[in-house]
């Protein structure tokens, strides 16, 4: 859901420092996280979370930005700082997400009853190029003379605060009420008491409590809760708009009106450093202290030092998944890479154990799909090669969401519902998985009951669940303009009907119900949802015209007529804004009708043929929709274009596409983007651009391109098997960039792409590079899987 403002496009300087090789033998990097930069993406609308967590932890801490951008809470655009909270959603296009509980360290200028607590007073400057990070670490300088760093586990945070020596009394705030969205709904409550602490002796100032917000992207509302531990404190209030209490150990908000709440900690006089342990539960106070106590037993700053260490280790366990041989490559583009593949596993969050929706439940819960229509394309496919058990467990926790509330999710943030941006796109996310044998612990029969509900039963609520037009579709054949069956009750946030879109996504939705009907054997719903998958050419006109090309998809009126739409709405050089979830939104949702024309992934041979006038006018009319600007990276509709020349039988015009693409748009800098991240989706790009493959995602296919490195090798942590990508003659796609010839295990392999077996099987792929274009790859039987053809 990219709805933000867009990065200038910068070329990557001195990509790779290249050097032929032809090395079998990887020189894996055992220490990958040295190259993650988490600040890639932090201005210009990247909204990337750049802050303290572990792979799809719950806790997310950074430092909280009063900028406009601040999305992912952090933003590298010099504005001063609001406070260090815990909670945070990943490069997200809509609302502010979350950033409860903030502790911020402030200077007052006498005793507790002088400092100033309402938040747009409070702020502080950064010192500028002071902000420092890596997995598992953040840190930031303050002009009111303090340091703060935070690094985290998967429920808890811990930070330390180094204190200016003229500082004579240290203070630390603790905001309960302010979100990043300043959404608070009330029902707040905060208490405080003193501890001894066991294990250390030290005396513990303990605050807890919680509150209620509304979701960033969504409907209804959310509590939270919190439990943060502070050894020597000297004394202690709390505030309420401006009242200040000394001593007070509670307050209660029953409304919202009072939306500044907190409490002030002073530290003994003379305090060089200090650190604060916050645990945080979306359960219970109780929680919140269990995991801070188990995750964090040491509220020291040795025990920050050995929290640091272990979130290092962790993020480079996960990242160790993934070997490259990095000879000849540059450190900017191993930059790039590996910051890349660590944004594709910051979200979802996972809540297992701590799911205040259905808590007797014993299935893994995940929650922050934001949105299933951004991840669903490249970053869970890159969970199903690297991190296969995670994505297990989000299958299950999905066709668990649907076991407990009926449906599906396609968005979901803070144990929210959250806005439908197209299909009912967790159907691709199960298909996808169950296509490439996914099977750990999960219940396929629910999971195909879930997906089958998606497409015979109509959503009354289809802005945030299910799917809308089923009855008129199953009637016309499409979904018509404002169709009298969508309900407009969610609000005028989801005022556009996108039935163009959505009848495309529906259909590719119901090829993936196709795939799993065939692999549990119900062969009618097989051959009945297969033919539901081509319905999305009853809007295609062939009479609309645009750069001299017939044939484009166009929203229908329920009496048939067709309205005419500009294929180039909604792209880069036409009304590129207009087209979110918005009164005015129209038929598409963030791409136009010339990306969206390209939409058949699991029957493009037939479209060539049948639809865009053979294999020559398909290229050409490829290549127009990117050189013209038609094409939009920034969003995912933009990703799978790139890669669709291997359709055509030509991978050698895929190679430079893709080449093209990653270049001009993806950097190392703050606006390294071209979008919004959308929970690490722009960064599962540029890794699956790197790998030189990219998932058809929905069905086993990979189609392939030249890798940017030596070679690559997969270690999977389930079956124990590698997978690898080896090139021969590499120069870094400088000069030899196209295949000229390929060995599967082996054995000479011409198709232009490849299966899942490679990764969950182990096997090796060897490609051989040369200058020029070559005849690999071309032929008819050598292309991807379409439907016609009989690939599936």
């Amino acid at each position: 859901m990219s709805c933000g403002a867009r990065p200038v496009l910068v070329l990557l300087a001195a990509v790779l420092l290249f050097q032929t090789t032809t090395a079998l033998v990887i020189r894996a990097d055992p220490d990958p996280a040295r190259f993650v930069d988490p600040f890639i993406g932090t201005s210009n609308g990247g909204h990337v979370f750049p802050g303290s967590t572990l792979p799809y932890a719950a806790v997310k801490a950074v430092a909280d930005c009063a900028s406009g951008e601040d999305q992912g809470g952090f933003v590298s655009d010099g504005t001063p700082i609001r406070g260090i909270s815990p909670l945070h959603d990943d490069g997200t296009g809509g609302g502010a997400s979350m950033g409860q509980f903030k502790v911020m360290p402030v200077v007052c200028s006498g005793d507790l009853t002088t400092c100033v607590t309402n938040e747009p007073a409070r702020v502080v400057p950064r010192v500028e190029g002071s902000a420092t990070g890596s997995p598992g670490y953040f840190s930031i300088g303050l002009e009111n003379g303090y340091t703060a760093e935070v690094t985290t586990t998967n429920h808890a945070a811990i930070h330390r605060i180094t204190v200016n020596a003229s500082i004579e009394q240290p203070v630390l705030l603790f905001d309960l009420s302010n979100d990043l969205g300043h959404s608070f709904q009330g029902n707040g409550n905060l208490d405080i008491v003193t501890l001894t602490s066991e294990q250390q002796g030290q005396k513990i100032t303990r605050l807890t409590g919680g509150g209620e917000w509304i979701p960033s992207f969504g409907i209804g509302t959310y509590s939270v809760y919190f439990c943060l531990d502070v050894p020597n404190v000297h004394d202690f209030a709390v505030y309420e708009d401006g009242t200040i209490n000394v001593g007070a150990t509670s307050l209660t908000s029953g409304g919202y009106a009072n939306d500044q709440l907190g409490a002030l900690l002073q530290m003994t006089n003379g305090t060089s450093s200090f650190v604060a342990r916050i645990g945080i539960s979306w359960m219970s106070t109780g929680k919140a202290c269990a995991y801070a106590e188990s995750e964090i037993p040491s509220i020291t700053s040795a025990g920050f030092d050995t929290t640091k260490t272990n979130a290092r280790a962790t993020w480079n366990d996960l990242l160790t998944s993934v070997e490259v041989d990095s000879t000849g490559v540059s450190s900017d583009f191993q930059t790039l890479f590996w910051s890349s593949l660590y944004r594709s596993f910051i979200s979802p969050m996972n809540l297992t154990g701590d799911n205040p929706l259905w808590p007797e439940s014993t299935e893994p819960y995940y929650d922050s799909y934001y949105c299933i229509w951004d991840s669903f394309r490249v970053v869970h496919p890159l969970w199903t090669i690297v991190q296969p058990q995670a994505q297990a467990e989000v299958v299950r926790a999905v066709i668990d969401v649907y076991r407990n509330t009926g449906w599906l999710p396609d968005c979901r943030m803070s144990t929210d519902m959250g806005f439908t941006q197209g299909g009912s796109n967790a159907d691709n996310l199960l298909s996808d998985s169950y296509s490439k044998g996914i099977t750990d612990g999960i219940n396929w029969q629910d999971g195909y009951a879930a997906v089958l509900k998606d497409a015979t039963v109509e959503s009354t609520l289809w802005g945030v669940q299910g799917r809308g037009g089923i009855l008129s579709r199953a009637t016309l054949g499409y979904i018509p303009i404002a169709d009298s069956t969508d309900p407009m009750s969610t609000g005028s946030t989801v005022g556009s009907y996108r039935s163009a879109s959505r009848l495309l996504e529906y259909a590719y939705n119901d090829f993936g119900i196709a795939l799993i009907a065939q692999g549990l054997g119900d062969s009618d719903s097989y051959h009945s949802y297969i033919n539901k998958s081509m319905d999305a050419l009853n809007i295609w006109n062939p009479a609309t015209e645009s750069d001299g090309f017939f044939g484009f998809i166009q929203p229908r009126f329920h009496n048939g007529s067709f309205k005419n739409v500009d294929p180039r709405f909604c792209s880069p050089v036409l009304g590129h804004t207009s087209c979110y979830l918005n009164p005015t939104g129209g038929e598409f949702y963030e791409a136009s009708s010339w990306q969206y024309s390209f939409y058949f992934p699991h029957n493009m041979q037939f479209i060539i043929d049948s639809y865009m006038g053979g294999v020559a006018t398909f290229l050409d009319r490829l290549d127009t929709l990117f050189e013209n600007g038609y094409s939009d990276i920034g969003d995912e509709p933009g990703f799978l274009p790139t890669f669709l020349y291997n359709y055509g039988g030509r991978p050698d015009k895929t190679v430079d596409r893709v080449l093209t693409t990653l270049y001009s748009n993806f950097n190392t800098n703050t606006s390294g983007l071209p979008g919004n991240d959308d929970s690490g989706a722009m960064g599962s790009y540029v890794v699956w651009a790197s790998l030189g493959l990219f998932p058809v995602a929905g069905q086993n296919t990979y189609l392939l391109s030249t890798p940017l490195f030596p070679s690559i090798t997969f270690n999977n942590p389930v079956t124990g098997t590698k997978a690898s990508i080896i090139a021969q003659n590499w120069d870094g796609a400088t000069t030899n960039k196209y295949v000229q010839s390929a060995k599967l295990n082996g054995q000479p392999y011409t198709k232009n792409w490849i299966n899942h077996d490679i990764f969950s099987k182990g096997g090796v792929l060897e490609l051989t590079l040369g200058s020029t274009p070559s005849s690999w790859g071309t032929q008819p039987r050598d292309l991807p899987p379409s439907i016609v053809t009989g690939g599936f």
